[in-house]
């Protein structure tokens, strides 16, 4: 059972410390659709928001790479969007976002924190999302790294930026300075299509 396998609950438990009364929805894509991404997410209902946290780039059951310090490709995914109080389903779009962004990987995409990735038409292919179309990579607000008997995981906080706002990064050569000014007004760092372009 995917439930039982130690890499996913050790990320489990780690989320548990945070979040003890968050009981998330596990989101799994179907058998054969990930290959080597992502098998699925867990979407926790938090006040206000979603938090989803990917499963499956890292190593979830036996260790079978050679690297022993980090767990499968070292790293899962983490987003932040705005959730209704009585939402009970994750949105269909940031799946897609964060299936589309774990196949970039796979296909040999270097991802780390501090780069962005332009999608050129708006997150997920959802026409209300308007200019928000591109994607920042940051440390996750909550968990930046947790050990795991398959090694280290870092959390990648997936977080949307506006078309100006990536255009700024573009000329500038790092999207830093729009990360801090985001992270200074919402700490959680939502990604929310609805918000405000930061303007320099």
């Amino acid at each position: 059972m995917l439930e039982m396998l130690p890499g996913l609950t050790r990320i489990y438990e780690g989320w548990a410390q945070h979040y003890p009364d968050a009981q998330p929805l596990t989101v799994q894509f179907p058998a054969g659709d990930s290959g080597e991404g992502i098998d699925g997410v867990l979407a926790y209902p938090l006040d206000g928001h979603w938090l989803l946290v990917t499963f499956g780039l890292t190593e979830l059951g036996e260790k079978t790479s050679e690297e022993k310090r980090v767990s499968g490709a070292g790293f899962e995914f983490t987003c932040r969007i705005p959730r209704e109080p009585d939402d009970e389903a994750v949105p269909a779009w940031i799946l897609r976002v964060l299936h589309a962004l774990a196949g970039q990987y796979v296909a040999g995409a270097q991802l780390d924190v501090g780069h962005w990735i332009r999608t050129n038409a708006p997150l997920g292919g959802e026409a209300s999302n308007g200019d928000m179309t591109s994607l920042a990579l940051v440390p996750d607000a909550d968990i930046r790294i947790l050990d795991t008997d398959n090694g280290l995981v870092l959390f990648f906080q997936v977080v949307g930026l506006k078309t100006e706002e990536a255009a700024y990064a573009q000329e500038a050569d790092t999207v830093a300075p729009v990360i801090a000014l985001l992270r200074d007004r919402d700490p959680r760092m939502l990604t929310d299509p609805a918000r405000e372009t930061i303007r320099f």
